[in-house]
């Protein structure tokens, strides 16, 4: 199958509606197969890796239930409706951190999980940083920590940090922080 014969979308039956995300059941034709998939509809997210003078970054301590624990991540929040992913960028790092971003740049967009999830997350980089006021929503309970980044890449492989935002945000933006990552991975013997 070349990829310009799309599949047919034969038919959706929303399931599940809630604050957050959508849940239908569609129905796909596939050259001669047809198959249902389960689909979460998701606005999307914006990702922040803010970056200080000081060479460290931030991080959010926050409880996860699906996980049943707590992780260490970027700060990430859901677009609100029609909201450009840079605009939900600057809104969610002065909302969880108290931060205003003078440079916001773009590293990466990505899926999160497109077997099931439709939804994309757009990672920046935030640097130039002034202190405000945080805003944390009733249900957020979350612990800032900041920490060398060279740190922070090491805690990935001892397992101290979990999160594939935070994973693939850290790897991105380690060369332009002066970071190296061969050391965390493959050690000097």
């Amino acid at each position: 199958m070349s990829e310009s014969e799309t599949p047919e979308f034969v038919d959706s039956k929303k399931v599940f509606s809630g604050r957050v995300f959508d849940v239908t059941v569609d129905t796909v034709r596939e050259a001669d197969r047809t198959y249902i998939r389960e689909v979460v509809h998701h606005p999307g997210s914006a990702v922040i890796l803010p970056a200080f003078d000081d060479d460290t970054i931030a991080l959010v301590k926050q409880y996860r239930h699906p996980a049943v624990k707590y992780l260490l991540e970027l700060p990430a929040g859901t677009l609100n409706d029609k909201e450009r992913p840079e605009e939900g960028a600057a809104r969610e790092l002065e909302e969880e951190l108290g931060l205003v971003a003078g440079k916001l740049e773009k590293l990466a967009e990505f899926f999160v999980s497109p077997g099931f999830c439709e939804e994309k997350m757009w990672l920046y980089l935030a640097t130039d940083l002034t202190e405000t006021a945080q805003r944390l929503e009733d249900d957020e309970l979350i612990e800032v920590v900041r920490l060398p980044i060279d740190r922070a890449l090491q805690m990935i492989t001892e397992g101290e940090i979990e999160d594939a935002k935070t994973i693939i945000g850290l790897m991105l933006a380690a060369p332009r922080l002066g970071a190296s990552l061969l050391e965390p991975f493959y050690p000097a013997v």
